[in-house]
């Protein structure tokens, strides 16, 4: 077992694969396929060793690792996740934010059907739908670029929401009102 001493050496010059598992999501094997130049790797990766032989991952390594692990959960193949990092020139920052969009998209549209799915569950409560209905343009005021009352009309669950709030063909009515 290594000293208190060895191990904090260790932590300074980087993480520990066990760590950058946690870190990262990705398996092990993934992690070595990633660094592994011969066949079954993609050799994305070189980490650096320490004197004793350990494998020790930088910061820069962990985002390229990060990146690896996003498009895996997307359904890529290790020999796809490399043909990305080809299409971009290797620029992890290129396929973080194409990653961050991804998700930014599904995010809106969980939130979405999430709130849709509230409204129909209160329908027959009209304090509680104008509670939601406060609630999204609120949400929508904060987050949004472009954000203002109308906006949050545009949303796909607001039509919804308005329908049952004010009944069929109402949506259009107000729609119309601005």
């Amino acid at each position: 077992m290594k000293s208190r001493r060895q191990r904090k050496k260790l932590g300074q010059a980087g993480w520990k694969i066990s760590e950058v598992e946690r870190l990262t999501g990705l398996s092990r094997r993934d992690i070595q396929r990633v660094c592994y130049q011969g066949e079954g790797g993609i050799g994305l990766l070189s980490p650096k060793e320490t004197k004793w032989g350990y494998r020790v991952y930088s910061a820069q390594d962990l985002k390229v690792l990060y990146a690896v692990s996003l498009l895996r959960e997307r359904g890529k193949t290790l020999p796809q996740v490399k043909r990305e990092f080809e299409r971009v020139h290797s620029d992890v920052d290129a396929i973080l934010d194409e990653q961050v969009e991804l998700l930014r998209e599904e995010i809106e549209k969980s939130v979405s059907r999430y709130q849709k799915a509230l409204a129909l569950g209160r329908a027959k409560d009209r304090d509680a739908l104008e509670r939601l209905f406060r609630h999204i343009v609120a949400f929508e005021l904060t987050f949004a670029e472009d954000a203002g009352t109308d906006s949050a009309l545009d949303l796909p669950e607001m039509e919804l929401l308005v329908e049952l709030m004010y009944g069929p063909g109402s949506y259009e009515g107000i729609r119309g009102l601005l």
